[in-house]
């Protein structure tokens, strides 16, 4: 990676970079013992940011000029004095760290030093005015502040070691000893004793002891460059169990994690804040959308110990499996999906965008088989099987009420799918899965051929026959009302999922009111099945050679099209061996 010919930027230009590191300042807020000599660490009189003073005395014997270095806020305590060369009385205040003493000063605080526990919980009174450039920082000055000129941020975007494109990274003016991810708000790991990472939401924190100052990398790099002094620090991350090693893959990882265009905005935001330390509610707000949903993972094969198939449909076979010895979870495999097939970066993609309801299966990530590389798909297990089995099997013990409160739960799913301006085109029975967890819950599944509701470049039409949209048939696009066909045969006459939505849920609120239409209902559903007018059974006569997973219809769709233009008709009469 190449940083030569940079435009040079001072993120901090009243301070030096230091000649020696700076190793007295604590890395992890929760360490309590120093990382280099393992002395306790004391702490500032205000906002309790540690330090260790052995480290800071040997420190201080390596400097040997008067350059401010870091900003360092320095009192004398009221313990009594012993003698020094020059006199200091109570009042007496520095930002020199050389004429700091261990026995008679106290470190107030550090300027360049963020701890965001203690910054953001304490409310102390400090001076109103910056103490290396005189500017007023505050009119009321309560809290942690900075001088905006001068701790200066910045934005800038690196090569991503995982997929061939730039990521962003973020350029702060000061020491952060924060232990989580301020994105996700997960642990992080250390690398080193300047460098952590989140292998969760892949952000990389890499501090310049000798500047006080961090990068923080919105994905994963090799290497990094101090804004100040240009050193270069090496980045070592065992990318083994977060990388597929496949370009499309990898990159879908990242978009589920970062919002990388919400970066650009950092520029204007901060032209505009008082405060550079405001940047972290900036990120925070601006990456709350991206992380309300799961985050995709990439999943060793050793992970996953496959026990049995358990249905196979259009595009491969799904099986149930162990996770970490502990977790059922079933497996969709992608048959030939060596080379990743849109189908099943399709349904990843689209179980991503639509993860915000309880309504749709849950992922958890994605894996690869070693020998074939068909790509695999970790949901979560739905041990009650699909809608369709389901009637089959319960179909005379299912009550109206019953009826209405899986109607509800479909809608709720099929609904975030239309909200999402997706449309499944894949929808029936057969998708329709139930979770046994606590309560028994209804989700929509197999979103492979789902796409933008806008987007109508995919002419190829999969599914069962019998859940295909008429006007399909008749040459047209898929749409939305093509996933409601069972209220009208006429497209334009089927209300919208919101619509359906809404008209279920009242009927449900108000089954206590109505509680004597059910009554009814249920005596006349009971009297059909006695005198067997009413069963599974009879729709199975019906359609004996019925297939009832997914596949491609347009040889099909082709043949319907040629008939219709040469008799203008569709007969009833023909067989499509459907």
């Amino acid at each position: 990676m190449e940083f030569t010919n940079e435009i040079y930027f001072d993120p901090t230009p009243k301070l030096k970079s230091s000649p020696a590191p700076i190793l007295f300042l604590s890395f992890n807020n929760e360490k309590l013992r120093c990382n280099n000599c393992g002395n306790k660490y004391s702490a500032t009189n205000l906002y309790r940011q540690k330090y260790c003073k052995q480290c800071l005395l040997t420190y201080i014997k390596s400097i040997e000029d008067d350059n401010i270095y870091f900003d360092v806020n320095i009192i004398t305590n009221h313990t009594p004095r012993i003698k020094h060369k020059s006199t200091r009385n109570t009042n007496f205040l520095t930002k020199n760290i050389q004429e700091w003493c261990k026995n008679c000063l106290e470190i107030s605080y550090f300027m360049n030093y963020y701890d965001h526990i203690n910054t953001t919980t304490q409310y102390i009174f400090i001076e109103k005015d910056c103490k290396l450039c005189g500017k007023l920082i505050d009119k009321i000055s309560f809290g942690f502040k900075i001088c905006s000129n001068c701790y200066l941020i910045s934005s800038g975007r690196v090569k991503s070691t995982l997929f061939d494109k730039m990521i962003p990274i973020l350029y702060l003016p000061w020491w952060d000893t924060s232990n989580k991810s301020r994105v996700c708000n997960h642990n992080l790991k250390f690398l080193t004793n300047c460098q952590k990472w989140c292998s969760y939401c892949f952000i990389v924190y890499v501090r310049c002891r000798y500047c006080l100052t961090i990068n923080i990398i919105f994905g994963i790099t090799d290497q990094t460059q101090c804004k100040k002094c240009k050193r270069i620090s090496n980045i070592n991350i065992d990318i083994t169990n977060i990388s597929s090693g496949n370009h499309n893959i990898d990159e879908f990882l990242i978009f589920t994690r970062t919002n990388i265009d919400n970066y650009d905005k950092i520029t204007s935001y901060m032209n505009n804040s008082s405060n550079p330390l405001n940047v972290y509610s900036f990120l925070e707000h601006e990456l709350k959308n991206v992380n309300s949903k799961r985050m995709m993972e990439w999943i060793p094969y050793s992970q996953i110990n496959i026990l049995e198939e358990v249905a196979k449909g259009g595009f491969g076979t799904i099986s149930k499996a162990i996770w970490l010895n502990k977790t059922p979870v079933a497996v969709k495999r992608f048959t030939n999906s060596k080379d990743i097939s849109k189908y099943f970066l399709n349904e990843v993609k689209s179980l991503h965008r639509c993860y915000n309801t309880v309504f749709i299966v849950k992922y958890y990530g994605i894996t690869q088989h070693p020998e074939t590389r068909d790509c695999m798909l970790i949901m979560k297990y739905a041990s009650g099987g699909n809608l369709h089995n389901y009637l089959n099997k319960n179909f005379k013990n299912i009550k109206w009420i019953t009826k209405l409160a899986i109607l509800c739960q479909i809608s709720d799913g099929l609904k975030t799918i239309h909200n999402e301006h997706f449309m499944h085109r894949d929808f029936h029975s057969g998708n329709i899965l139930l979770v046994k967890d606590d309560h028994k819950k209804w989700v929509i599944g197999d979103l492979g051929l789902s796409q933008p509701a806008n987007n109508s470049s995919n002419n190829e039409i999969y599914g069962v026959v019998f859940y295909i949209a008429p006007e399909i048939f008749q040459g047209a696009a898929f749409s939305k009302e093509s996933d409601t066909i069972y209220i009208h045969s006429d497209p334009s006459m089927r209300p919208t999922i919101t619509e359906i939505k809404d008209t279920v849920d009242d009927w449900y609120k108000k089954r206590k009111k109505t509680d004597r239409i059910f009554t009814k209902a249920e005596e006349k559903r009971s009297g059909l099945i006695e005198s067997k007018q009413l069963g599974p059974e009879f729709s199975k006569e019906q359609y004996p050679g019925a297939i009832y997973t997914s596949r491609s219809l347009t040889p099909l769709i082709s043949q319907v099209s040629s008939i219709r233009s040469s008799v203008g008709y569709i007969t009833r009469e023909l067989d499509f061996n459907i």
